[in-house]
């Protein structure tokens, strides 16, 4: 028994030694199995970890003679069933250590007896991993003599499976950690890409130019892999490439993006932005109708996702703002709510460019109409003081080119004609 015990502590020891070692859960898993195996006696260990869409528990690493069996059976978490109701099932519903000390007897393992009589399992333990506080998955251990795990062994098993969730903690604390970090490097772009749009506003002469600008902003600001500006065209179901900036840019021109609803080619996120006037995102480009002419690109570039915003102007849609970006991106609604903003950017930018239009129009008529009333009082008062009707015409013809700034051509002499 000292021996037994002593090669337990070993384990143990060689346990905390993986988690030391080990860069990610996967390799903490093979490290750990490996490591018990080889220090405890076992007849074999194993990691499972559950599948959440089957509420099984899968085989995730092993080490042992007995892992051969271990990969091919089922076992669930799901109580009052043959696969849940065995040692891992309760473990990691009680989130304690479970024994089963006479294993071919035991009515717990009925569901893989005849396995485990053909690899002459006499006992067997499970113990639950755990993230968080929340179960995550099993080790299993199993030993030839039955009997052979008593209470000694058990608590040196408990403080194995408690470093290994504590390990797991510290794997989702420096991941979390690493998101957020790269969550805060995304967030730092684009707001770049939206001070660099403002920019391109202010500056921006024509509609033309301020498309360009703010793709420019995303791609070399914001660090979305391609941007497009799609409008659409007059009396048509069709938006087209008007600008663009950034990779593989030629592929845009492989598909076509309609408004229509009941169009192939507007049932993706181009058409439902248009129509819907509100932010639209495509997780996963190569697995839509329209992704196909960007597979290759998304391979080379890591572009599997697209989010598309509104481009409005006086109330109505008249294109699409587009950006080509990574997953994580997408499912970043932070980043989603910025590329929003561009877009509403963009979009008071264009009525900005619709007043200013109007404005000279009006400011233009208003000249217009003024000239003319001051041409009409010059030509009363030409009438008025005019002693003769040649005088009165040379008067009137005076008035109204100056009043109205009119052209008028002139004979050699001088007079007008």
């Amino acid at each position: 028994m000292k021996t037994s015990i002593a090669r337990t502590f070993a384990a143990l020891n060689s346990t905390n030694e993986a988690i030391l070692y080990a860069k990610s859960p996967e390799e903490l898993y093979e490290k750990v199995c490996e490591a018990a195996f080889s220090s405890g006696d076992f007849l074999a260990t194993a990691v499972f970890l559950l599948d959440p869409d089957t509420n099984l528990l899968r085989f995730a690493a092993g080490f042992g003679e007995d892992t051969v069996r271990l990969r091919s059976i089922n076992i669930s978490i799901t109580a009052d069933t043959p696969e849940g109701s065995g040692v891992c099932g309760q473990a990691f519903r009680d989130q304690k250590v479970s024994i089963s000390n006479d294993f071919l007897n035991d009515a717990r393992s009925l569901a893989w007896r005849q396995g485990a009589r053909k690899g002459n399992v006499g006992a067997a333990a499970a113990l639950p991993l755990t993230s968080n506080g929340r179960s995550v998955g099993v080790l299993l251990v199993t030993r030839h003599a039955p009997g052979s795990i008593d209470r000694q062994i058990v608590a040196l098993l408990e403080r194995m499976s408690a470093n290994l969730s504590f390990a797991l903690d510290n794997f989702d604390h420096e991941a979390a950690r690493k998101n957020g970090e790269r969550a805060m490097r995304r967030l730092a772009r684009m707001f770049g890409a939206i001070s660099a749009t403002n920019e391109a506003i202010l500056r921006a002469k024509t509609e033309q130019e301020l498309y360009q600008r703010v793709c420019d902003a995303a791609v070399y600001s914001g660090k979305s892999v391609a941007t497009v500006v799609l409008l659409a065209e007059p009396g048509s179901i069709w938006l087209k490439p008007a600008v663009g900036s950034g990779e593989s840019l030629d592929l845009i021109t492989r598909t076509r993006f309609s408004i229509d609803p009941d169009n192939d080619y507007g049932k993706g996120v181009c058409g439902e932005a248009f129509r819907t006037q509100r932010p639209c995102v495509n997780h996963d480009i190569p697995q839509t109708t329209q992704g196909g002419p960007w597979q290759q690109a998304g391979r080379e570039t890591g572009v599997v996702a697209c989010v598309a915003v509104p481009l409005i102007k006086a109330g109505e849609s008249i294109g699409v703002l587009m950006f080509f970006v990574a997953k994580s991106w997408a499912m970043d609604e932070e980043i989603i709510a910025l590329l929003a903003r561009i877009a509403e950017n963009v979009s008071f930018a264009l009525d900005n460019f619709e007043r200013a239009n109007e404005q000279s129009r009006t400011d233009g008529q208003k000249e217009r109409l003024t000239r003319m009333f001051a041409a009409l009082s010059a030509t009363n008062e030409a009438i008025m003081r005019a002693r003769s009707r040649s005088e009165m015409f040379e008067l009137v013809c005076e008035a109204a080119a100056k009043g109205g700034r009119f052209q008028f051509d002139q004979h050699r002499s001088g007079k007008t004609r």
